[in-house]
């Protein structure tokens, strides 16, 4: 059977017939590949079974350093990097040197130019353009937006992991009182710290949850925080308990949690630095990153609200199903070009 090296920079449990990560979209892109490819995977290891997870459809197995020296022996074996990161970028260094000849693709899931210019400067741009234009010289570029630099255009592919389950059994919701939702990681590049003093600015009595961990922040009457949620139910559940979802990241590609919120029929708010995301979908809202502009603009989603849900129902949200099939005809591409 053909195979694929898949680089993970996420911890990763395997045990007998489950793969687990804390990252959904993770799991989402082996079970795509797994459909039809055995898997070696190099990834940071966990102990323990991890937040989500999937059953194996054929073999995947588990690799090291040791094994890469055994790769040039295999035929038919392409390579999957999952994102770029300086881990993923030295261990394919690894695979480079003991196979020469390797093909294969890198996906992209956001702008990491951007991510690593807004974490660490100058250096974070020269480092990250380093390693993407190595791997741009030795794989394909599948990425999440053209937005990302040097996109191919037929390389690009919608992920999501909508199914049923999401376009089934609505709730109402109250619109007199803004509640807030925000879900995904607490870090500086996703703007979590930007919307806490930007919700703490305004007066008016709102509710805001942060779900993805609360760290070392102090709950207020306005900002409460919780932890990671993994189960579907309960996001689902998440989204229909708020009545507007706000994503304040300063960069992002195709992000997974916009196409949920508005498969529940919840207004979404972004800033300017990332209103690409909005794309054709009805029931987005650009905001410039200030006080008084993001109450207007949550005033405006509460007053109009109804209006607001009817157009979104006209929204063609991409499914879990279409990414996946959409991926594996690239893959399958690979083999027969």
């Amino acid at each position: 059977m053909r195979k694929y090296v898949v680089l993970s920079n996420d911890k990763i449990f395997l045990k007998n017939k489950v793969v687990s990560s804390d990252f959904n979209d993770t799991i989402n892109i082996i079970q795509s590949i797994n459909k039809k490819y055995e898997i070696f995977l190099f990834s940071r290891n966990s102990k323990k079974k991890l937040h989500f997870f999937v059953k194996k459809q054929n073999k995947i197995d588990k690799i090291n350093y040791i094994f890469f020296s055994s790769l040039r022996n295999i035929k038919e074996l392409k390579v999957f990097v999952i994102s770029i990161t300086w881990r993923n970028f030295i261990n394919f260094l690894f695979i480079k040197f003991f196979k020469n000849q390797v093909s294969g693709y890198v996906y992209l899931r956001s702008d990491g130019l951007k991510e690593y210019q807004k974490k660490i400067g100058l250096i974070g741009t020269i480092f990250y353009s380093l390693m993407f234009n190595y791997f741009k010289k030795n794989l394909q570029i599948i990425s999440v937006s053209k937005e990302i630099c040097d996109s191919d255009k037929k390389l690009i592919i919608k992920p999501s992991e909508l199914d049923q389950d999401w376009f089934s059994n609505y709730k109402t919701i109250s619109t007199i009182k803004p509640k807030i939702l925000y879900l995904g990681r607490i870090k500086v590049e996703k703007g979590v710290y930007s919307l806490i003093k930007l919700i703490s600015e305004i007066k008016k009595d709102y509710r805001l949850s942060i779900v993805g961990g609360s760290y070392n922040f102090q709950k207020t009457s306005k900002i409460i925080f919780f932890k990671q949620v993994s189960k579907k139910k309960e996001i689902i559940r998440l989204y229909d308990n708020h009545n507007i979802f706000i994503l304040p990241s300063f960069t992002e590609g195709a992000p997974k949690v916009i196409l949920e919120s508005l498969s529940r029929l919840r207004p979404v708010i972004v800033f300017n630095e990332i209103k690409h995301v909005k794309l054709k979908f009805k029931g987005i809202f650009v905001c410039e990153r200030k006080a008084h502009n993001l109450e207007k603009k949550i005033d405006y989603i509460l007053q109009n609200y109804k209006k607001i849900q009817k157009e979104m129902k006209k929204n063609n949200l991409p499914s879990k199903k279409s990414f996946q099939e959409d991926l594996l005809k690239i893959l399958n591409s690979s083999f027969t070009n």
